[in-house]
């Protein structure tokens, strides 16, 4: 009878399009572990379906010419098939810190394209202790990386909105703004509130100063 433990523990599926790299992965692994057995892939595509390999217990991908979003998808598709696989990535070639999205999607661990035999030791022994892995020159440029600050998306007033902005800065009230543009009062006090959320206020003294505030950026 097989036993499915060991089938898992030492078996490890490589996936590059590049014979000479997959030959010095197995290399470098068998020194380590001889017992290892492995399976070779072109793709993660070719990987997939072969059912039996994509649940190996060690799976290296190269992703050096593969989108962010081809990665997570590859990546969620082979936990769905083995949730316990320690997946390693390596050859990024887009900007460091979306590493991190990987990490967030458990992958186990990375590896730079040029990576050295005693990295590739240090990784296997970490994922063998159930640790993640990542070399230490890569740790500590995404230590020192500045995070991208994502800008606030202003909203924008619609013609209607502006309208009634205009009016309501001007002292009118709901129930006249609706008169004069021939609009049920619910629908403008709908519609005035729309304005104080999207401009991020609370009244009509602080719409005033905001609307005066733009007014001036837009003349400069």
């Amino acid at each position: 009878m097989r036993n499915h433990n060991i089938q898992e523990d030492y078996v490890m599926a490589i996936v590059d399009n590049r014979p000479m790299y997959r030959a010095g992965i197995k290399a470098g692994v068998e020194l380590m572990r001889p017992e290892f057995r492995f399976s070779e892939h072109d793709s993660c595509t070719d990987l997939l379906l072969d059912g039996q390999a994509a649940g190996s217990a060690y799976i290296m991908i190269s992703v050096k010419n593969m989108s962010d979003k081809a990665i997570i998808s590859n990546i969620k598709k082979l936990r769905l098939l083995q949730e316990t696989s320690k997946i390693v990535l390596y050859g990024y070639q887009q900007p460091i810190l979306n590493i991190i999205g990987f990490f967030q999607e458990k992958i186990n661990g990375y590896l730079p394209d040029n990576f050295t035999d005693s990295e590739l030791r240090e990784c296997m022994t970490a994922l063998a202790a159930n640790r993640i892995y990542i070399n230490m020159e890569i740790a500590i440029e995404l230590m020192i990386t500045p995070r991208p600050v994502r800008s606030k998306k202003k909203s924008v007033l619609t013609l209607t909105e502006t309208k009634v902005a205009n009016l309501l800065v001007r002292g009118l009230s709901p129930s006249r703004i609706a008169k004069e543009m021939d609009r049920k009062i619910s629908t403008i006090s709908t519609i005035k509130s729309n304005i104080l959320r999207k401009t991020q206020v609370s009244n009509v003294i602080d719409l005033a100063q905001v609307m005066q505030k733009a007014l001036k950026e837009v003349s400069i």
